[in-house]
């Protein structure tokens, strides 16, 4: 799934997130996926884009 110039993918074991424009990714797996998914459920549901999310989460700074 592409949003905001973010790309997630989901494999249900560990989650990717890939910025689309500069190719940098993290990964994260078992309580951090967890803890990824739990956060993004909750600020999607609260109406808060991806890159807001990512931003304030401080997960850009895992992008390498």
């Amino acid at each position: 799934m592409i949003i905001a110039g973010f790309r997630m993918k989901d494999d249900g074991y560990g989650i990717t997130v890939s910025e689309y424009e500069a190719g940098w990714s993290f990964f994260l797996q078992g309580d951090d996926a967890d803890q990824f998914r739990n956060e993004w459920e909750a600020a999607d549901l609260a109406g808060i884009n991806f890159k807001s999310f990512l931003y304030n989460h401080e997960y850009t700074q895992l992008f390498q």
